[in-house]
C-alpha cells in the first residue's frame, strides 16, 4: 500500500514593511487630528478670551464747541492705547447746531444706541448731555456719560457735588460766574475805558441753559463793575433769511453806541461772530469772545480779546475720565468734576491795530497766544 506524502505548504507571513507602512499612515492620520483639534480648541479658547471692542457713542456737532471737543477726545483716547476697530469702536452722530429744538431727536438717538448695547456716552455740551441723561433715564439703563463742556452741572442737575456727582454723569465742567469775572477784568484792563458793551441778545443768541447762563453771570458782573450791556434783538426767527437780518441789525449801529462788543457763546448764525468782528472794525472797537475756536471763514480767529477754556484740550481731559471707566472699571458717580485744565487769553495785533487800540504791555505778559 503506497503511503501518500503530504506536504504541509507554510503559511505566508505578511510583509514587515506593509506592516509598518499602515500602523505609519493611522498614526500619522491621528496626529493630524489631535493636532487640528487642538489648534481648534485653542483658536476657540483666543477668540472667547479677548477682549471685544468698548463701544462709545460720540456727537458730531457742525461747530462749536462740539467739534474741537470731540476731536481732543478720540486724539486724546488713541495716546492712551484705544486703536479705533480694535479696542474701541466709536459710533458717531452728525448734529445741527445744539439747541432746544434739537433735543427730542437727539435723545430718540441716544435711545436707539441704549436699546442696541453701548458702553459710554461721550458728550460735548449742554443739550447732548441733558438728552443722554434724559435717554438712559427712560430706558433704566445707566449707561456712563462724560461730559466735555457744562457750565453750573449742579444748578442744571447733572450732578449732586463737584466731589460726588451722583448717577451716571461726570466730567469737565465750569462755573460760569467765576469765568466771565475774570474775563471782565482781562478785557477791561485791556483796553482801559470801556462802559458800555453791545450784545446780540434775544433772536441772535440761543434760548438754552448755556446761552441764558452765560448772558445772566454777564449781566451780574457787569453791573457790579458799573458798565452797561447794551442789548440788540431780533424777532425775525432762525431760517435762510436770518443771516440778512443779522447784517441789517448790526449795519443799523452807529459809532458811539457802544465802546466795544462781546460774543454770547450759542447763536441760531453758525458764523455770527464773523460778522460781529466786522461790526467791531468798522466802529473800531474792541471785541471779545469766550472760545478760542471762533474763526472767520478763511479760518483765521477773530476778535481782539479771547479768554476762555480751548476746547480740543477739555475734550482731552474728558477721554481720561473715559479711560477710567471703561479700563478701570470706575463708577462715574465716583470720579470727581474737574475744572478746565488752563485757561487761556489770547490777543489779536492784527485787530488791535486796525482798530487803533495799543495792549498794555501788563497784559502782553499774561497772554498766553499773541497774533502779529
Amino acid at each position: 500500500m503506497e503511503q501518500t506524502e503530504q506536504v504541509m505548504q507554510p503559511t505566508q507571513k505578511p510583509s514587515s514593511s506593509k506592516f509598518v507602512y499602515i500602523v505609519s499612515v493611522v498614526l500619522a492620520f491621528l496626529f493630524i487630528f489631535f493636532l487640528g483639534a487642538w489648534w481648534f480648541l485653542g483658536r476657540t479658547s483666543q477668540l472667547q478670551e479677548q477682549p471685544q471692542p468698548f463701544r462709545v457713542v460720540l456727537p458730531m456737532w457742525d461747530s462749536p464747541p462740539g467739534r474741537p471737543l470731540t476731536e481732543g477726545f478720540v486724539k486724546k483716547m488713541e495716546e492712551l492705547g484705544y486703536k479705533e476697530g480694535i479696542d474701541i469702536v466709536y459710533k458717531r452722530h452728525g448734529f445741527l447746531a445744539p439747541g432746544p429744538e434739537t433735543l427730542g431727536v437727539v435723545r430718540s438717538i441716544y435711545e436707539s444706541d441704549l436699546a442696541e448695547g453701548i458702553d459710554l456716552i461721550f458728550t460735548a455740551e449742554w443739550s447732548d448731555t441733558k438728552a443722554a441723561q434724559e435717554a438712559t433715564q427712560a430706558l433704566g439703563k445707566p449707561v456712563p456719560i462724560v461730559f466735555g463742556d457744562v457750565t453750573n452741572p449742579i444748578e442744571f442737575g447733572f450732578a449732586e457735588t463737584w466731589a460726588s456727582p451722583g448717577a451716571n454723569l461726570t466730567g469737565v465742567s465750569e462755573r460760569r460766574n467765576d469765568v466771565v469775572e475774570r474775563a471782565l477784568e482781562l478785557f477791561t484792563a485791556t483796553v482801559p475805558g470801556i462802559k458800555k458793551i453791545g450784545v446780540g441778545a434775544q433772536g441772535f443768541m440761543l434760548p438754552d441753559e448755556p446761552s441764558v447762563s452765560y448772558y445772566k453771570a454777564l449781566l451780574e458782573q457787569a453791573e457790579k463793575m458799573g458798565i452797561e450791556i447794551v442789548e440788540y434783538t431780533t424777532d425775525v426767527p432762525p431760517g435762510p433769511s436770518h443771516k440778512e437780518e443779522v447784517i441789517r441789525v448790526f449795519d443799523s449801529i452807529e459809532e458811539g453806541e457802544v465802546d466795544a462788543w462781546l460774543h454770547i457763546p450759542g447763536h441760531f448764525f453758525t458764523n455770527q461772530q464773523a460778522l460781529e468782528h466786522q461790526l467791531a472794525l468798522r466802529l473800531k472797537i474792541p471785541f471779545m469772545l469766550p472760545a478760542v475756536e471762533h474763526n472767520d471763514e478763511t479760518g483765521e480767529l477773530v476778535g481782539l480779546f479771547v479768554y476762555g477754556a480751548d476746547f480740543v484740550e477739555k475734550g482731552e481731559q474728558a477721554a481720561v475720565f473715559a479711560d477710567k471707566i471703561l479700563r478701570e472699571g470706575a463708577h462715574p458717580s465716583d470720579i470727581p468734576l474737574e475744572l478746565p485744565d488752563r485757561y487761556i487769553l489770547v490777543i489779536n495785533l492784527k485787530t488791535a491795530e486796525a482798530i487803533g487800540v495799543t495792549i498794555p504791555p501788563e497784559i502782553l505778559e499774561l497772554a498766553d497766544r499773541i497774533i502779529e
